[in-house]
């Protein structure tokens, strides 16, 4: 029975407050045992019973554990209204967010006798909230992460976490405009039940921040998980417009399908593959341009997708795109500034190369007319004297030693003379061929077993044959040195990219790291007759192709030389 001071409030305020507004209502007395409520108040705290009767903490599901963090006894306590928020699980395991007003009543003396609390579900504004937090965190992250595979999964992961999108399962499509096809990517999700259930245990219970759960998704990932794999081999022609994905292409609008089964207006290839009678389809837009889309659905929680899950998950696929265009960007960039890197790299060597040559050339020549007259002087000394004399002996070492150098400067003077180019369309197999035969006595004498591994559908290349040639045949003569006592040598064919990849590889003795990263230095040279002028001339020339050379090498075990030409 409530006091006749707060009659008159009760029947002049409640009743007519109650039915304009959505809220509920209670009554409390000092004791904070609630005297009055109504129905509503009920309905919003899920409580399933009549408050009546009860303390405020057991029907709010208070948390305070002391009155000093209480509102409603500080109402109480201070005379003024308190404001405070309660969460509450639903039995669906549901959030909802409860805001509380509390109003403290009182009587002609202006004492607190009772209080008057207001309870409104707050629950939709504070998902709004929670929804551009979200996606400005989700906008963070995707920004963030520039390496395009690794954002794909992101995105990806952002869609199916119960912390943020929370669909079961999510497909990223690309276009392919060359091609004129729309094409899966990558999948993320469970591919059973089963499955999902243990995927959904576990992250209860370890991440609760969505920051953990990536980190983890992305250090577990897999790419041959079932789902994953089938989204791989989806692919549907641009030109296809009853084809639900085409459809959300082509328009550039979300599309909400709910009865995928029995739409008679679509074809059923897309809708059979991913198995889902409801689902969303979002189109990744990007400059008024159609890149991709997302696809999702919740196929083993069967939670209905609504207009809300598609706004929200549209919004969150402008993020993505600008994110997908950002790291394609990236990519580009990256992919050019290597390239510049490559062409300083190969004009400083060439001049170099050039600075080396013309400094070559000139100690060649002055060192020629002397070298010439010492060889002259000591094959004189040779004829003047017999076969057991000690100059005679003297002499024909003069002469030996004369004549290696004359070969060093010969080999000098090839390096620095200039040599004009002609490039024709030509079969690198052939060359490759054309090469083993000049190379096969070296073969035969040396114990060397030759394989050959060649692609014959390698395209013709643009070159120069006498040079490049000249580029195997340096590389074969230096693999057969490797090996003194025999070995293997494999020659290898390959379409790798945009190159012609040749392999030329050996089971000799091996280089140190130091040697690697000297081999092409010209005049370093690890033999003893050596000039150290064969690789620096054969990365040259294949630099003047547009390629490039790597080089492989582990001591004891052999080394691979690769040669890249452009097709």
């Amino acid at each position: 029975m409530l006091p006749d001071i707060l009659k008159d409030k009760v029947d002049n305020i409640l009743n007519n407050v109650v039915d304009a507004l959505d809220a509920g209502f209670a009554v409390l007395d000092k004791d904070l045992n609630i005297l009055w409520a109504n129905e509503r108040l009920s309905i919003i705290l899920n409580s399933g019973y009549s408050p009546i009767g009860r303390t405020c903490r057991d029907v709010y599901k208070c948390e305070c554990k002391d009155t000093k963090n209480c509102s409603t006894f500080q109402a109480f306590s201070s005379g003024k209204k308190q404001f405070s928020e309660i969460h509450l699980i639903t039995e669906r395991g549901e959030r909802r967010y409860i805001q509380n007003i509390t109003t403290p009543v009182k009587d002609e003396k202006d004492t607190i006798t009772h209080l008057l609390k207001l309870s409104i579900d707050v629950t939709a504004q504070e998902e709004k909230i929670h929804q551009l937090s979200l996606l400005r965190k989700l906008a963070e992250l995707m920004q963030g992460t520039l390496q395009i595979d690794r954002l794909l999964h992101l995105i990806l992961t952002c869609v199916t976490a119960g912390t943020a999108l929370g669909f079961n399962r999510a497909r990223l499509f690309l276009v392919d405009k060359e091609r004129n096809i729309v094409y899966g990517k990558m999948a993320v999700g469970p591919s059973n039940l089963e499955e999902a259930n243990r995927i959904w245990s576990e992250i209860a219970k370890k991440y609760e921040e969505l920051e953990d759960l990536i980190k983890a998704s992305e250090d577990n990932y897999r790419d041959d998980t079932p789902l994953h794999m089938i989204t791989r081999l989806m692919a549907y022609s641009l030109s296809d417009e009853k084809e639900i994905i085409v459809t959300c292409i082509k328009r550039k609008k979300p599309i909400l399908e709910r009865n995928a089964f029995l739409n008679p207006s679509s074809n059923k290839n897309f809708v059979n593959m991913i198995g889902a009678n409801e689902f969303v389809c979002v189109p990744l837009v990007v400059k008024e341009e159609a890149i991709g889309l997302i696809c999702a659905d919740n196929y083993y929680s069967k939670k209905p997708i609504t207009q809300e899950h598609v706004q929200l998950l549209s919004t969150f696929a402008n993020h993505a795109a600008l994110a997908i265009e950002n790291a394609d960007a990236y990519k580009i960039l990256g992919e050019k500034v290597n390239q510049l890197k490559e062409t300083q790299e190969r004009l400083i060597r060439s001049e170099r190369l050039a600075v080396i040559g013309n400094m070559a050339a000139y100690v060649a020549h002055e060192i020629r007319n002397p070298l010439t007259t010492i060889g002259g002087f000591a094959r004189s000394i040779l004829r003047a004297y017999s076969q057991d004399d000690q100059t005679r002996q003297n002499a024909g070492i003069i002469v030996e030693e004369v004549s290696r150098l004359e070969r060093i400067l010969a080999n000098i003077m090839d390096f620095s003379k200039p040599v004009e180019s002609v490039k024709i369309a030509s079969q690198i197999n052939e060359i490759l061929e054309n090469t083993c035969s000049l190379m096969d006595p070296y073969f035969k004498n040396g114990g060397i077993k030759l394989i050959k591994k060649f692609n014959f559908m390698v395209p013709n290349v643009v070159i120069d044959q006498t040079q490049i040639k000249q580029v195997f045949l340096n590389l074969i003569k230096n693999a057969v040195e490797s090996m003194p006592g025999g070995g293997t040598l494999t020659l290898e064919t390959i379409v790798e990219d945009e190159h012609v990849k040749i392999n030329i590889t050996d089971t000799g003795e091996g280089m140190t790291a130091e040697i690697m990263q000297n081999i092409f230095v010209p005049f370093f040279t690890t033999k003893v007759d050596g000039t150290g002028v064969g690789l620096a001339v054969s990365q040259k020339i294949v630099d003047d192709h547009g390629g490039f050379i790597k080089v492989k090498s582990s001591l004891q075990e052999g080394t691979t030389f690769s040669i890249y030409l452009p097709i």
